[in-house]
């Protein structure tokens, strides 16, 4: 087992015990911002990326365990869930320090479950997949990469569609995206999309440096 598997299985079992943390806070420490009550959490995307960045991390250790920590046997399909969770908690991350983060306080957005979910875990992930990552990822990954936001903003945008307004604009608009109609909506879709898609390229950028070293 080499030294960089051994950070590896350090790094993923970090990542679970703080999801794991987050998730007991989340439910039982009702203190912060953005916390909904009990299973609600989980209409955001910020809860549902750091819990797949905590089941990848689980399934990595798993692999990991019944290939003898031999990096190259661990398969492929596995190392894209990791990227893909790794890109997901990087947007998570960007989308907190740079927009709610000036909107409602850095202070208040790193209380209680959300200095895990905002700040810990994501960059957990993201320092993980770039500096000991050892399988590269090609443009295609990438792509691919984005799906779980795709997947998430495609939800949420048809969600809202069918419940249609309420009188309370926040009750199926949580993050107000669509506050000012349906074109604005789609256009900060878009935005998140090139965002995510620049968070990947970045991600598998510095991990290629770091692999040429």
């Amino acid at each position: 087992m080499t030294k960089t598997i051994k950070w590896r299985i350090a790094a993923n079992i970090f990542i679970v015990l703080a999801t794991v943390t987050g998730l007991l806070m989340m439910f039982f420490w009702k203190y912060g911002m953005l916390l909904a009550d009990g299973l609600t959490n989980f209409r955001y995307f910020t809860v549902l990326s750091n819990v797949f960045g905590g089941v990848t991390a689980a399934v990595w250790l798993v692999s990991a365990a019944i290939c003898k920590g031999k990096a190259e046997d661990i398969p492929r399909a596995v190392e894209l869930l990791k990227y893909m969770a790794a890109v997901s908690l990087g947007l998570t991350f960007i989308t907190v320090m740079g927009f709610f983060g000036p909107l409602y306080g850095y202070l208040n957005m790193l209380m209680s479950a959300n200095f895990f979910f905002h700040l810990t875990i994501p960059l957990a992930a993201m320092a993980e997949f770039i500096l000991l990552n050892q399988r590269k990822m090609s443009m295609k990954n990438c792509i691919v990469s984005m799906l779980p936001m795709l997947l998430y903003g495609t939800a949420y945008l048809t969600y809202n569609l069918m419940m249609g307004k309420s009188e309370d604009p926040f009750q199926y608009d949580w993050y107000g995206f669509l506050l000012w109609g349906l074109p604005v909506g789609m256009g900060i879709f878009a935005g998140i999309c090139a965002v995510t898609f620049l968070v990947g390229t970045l991600l598998r950028l510095l991990n290629k440096k770091i692999r040429q070293l």
